[in-house]
């Protein structure tokens, strides 16, 4: 279990060093196969928010404050009710949910990078309302399934912003988010971290560290359309295999 644990943190670590985002949806759907839903959702939210904080010191000059503090505003609005809302489902339920999302969020993802192609830009980047409902959407993703880049990236294309602001701005929104919906999980949805002793979280936070490395490493030297394809197909895989083990277990 280890293992694998580490080979997905490796793998999520490096493609959200590279693209910006990403550990949640790739190595999401397969630590909720590893060590549980409700467990792994939060271990993601952890890891997520480790991985953000540790980007952030390398591009805290691009992030654009107002867009941050906006989007976490929006965020922590939803935080506590979705958070209340995990508190009885069953885990089938929880995998469904988090398999749902990832192949939904992916999809959304594929098709906005199409408009993105195309030149469309339908928001205004001085409008708020956009601003929060991406917001909230992500807050809800992030409490259910430790994955609330999406509706972040989505908006990034649909307002044309910079993707060099964009990708710092992130970061340190990554990092809030995760944090908060982890705090409200453990609080009111009597969440818990996956048990491992005290020697296996080192190799866990030294995953993630190697993971981020990883990605410095490459982020120069392979094709952006290819990592792309990467984590499009690992989304997808993670995403299908958890949802059909949820529809089993119901």
């Amino acid at each position: 279990m280890l293992a694998l644990l580490v080979l997905a943190i490796l793998v999520g670590g490096a493609l959200q060093r590279v693209t910006g985002m990403g550990f949640g949806l790739v190595a999401g759907p397969f630590i909720v196969l590893i060590v549980g839903p409700l467990e792994g959702v939060l271990f993601v939210n952890l890891a997520g928010a480790i991985a953000s904080t540790v980007i952030l010191g390398r591009v805290v000059r691009d992030v654009e404050w107002a867009k941050f503090g906006w989007l976490l505003a929006s965020s922590l609005v939803v935080t506590v009710p979705a958070a209340l809302l995990l508190r009885d489902v069953s885990a089938p339920v929880l995998e469904i949910t988090v398999g749902a999302i990832v192949i939904l969020a992916m999809t959304l993802a594929v098709v906005t990078s199409r408009l993105r192609a195309h030149g469309t830009h339908v928001v205004r980047p001085d409008a708020r309302w956009p601003l929060t409902l991406t917001g909230m959407s992500s807050g809800v993703g992030s409490v259910a399934a430790g994955i609330g880049g999406p509706p972040v990236a989505v908006y990034a294309v649909l307002s044309d912003w910079e993707p060099k602001k964009f990708a710092a701005t992130a970061q340190p929104y990554f990092a809030a988010n995760a944090l908060a919906a982890l705090t409200a999980k453990l609080v009111l949805a009597d969440a818990s971290f996956p048990a491992l002793d005290p020697w296996q979280w080192v190799v866990v936070m030294a995953a993630i560290l190697g993971g981020l490395g990883i990605g410095e490493v490459l982020a120069p030297r392979v094709s952006a359309a290819r990592t792309r394809q990467v984590l499009v197909a690992l989304a997808y895989v993670g995403g299908a295999a958890t949802l059909v083990r949820g529809a089993v277990g119901l």
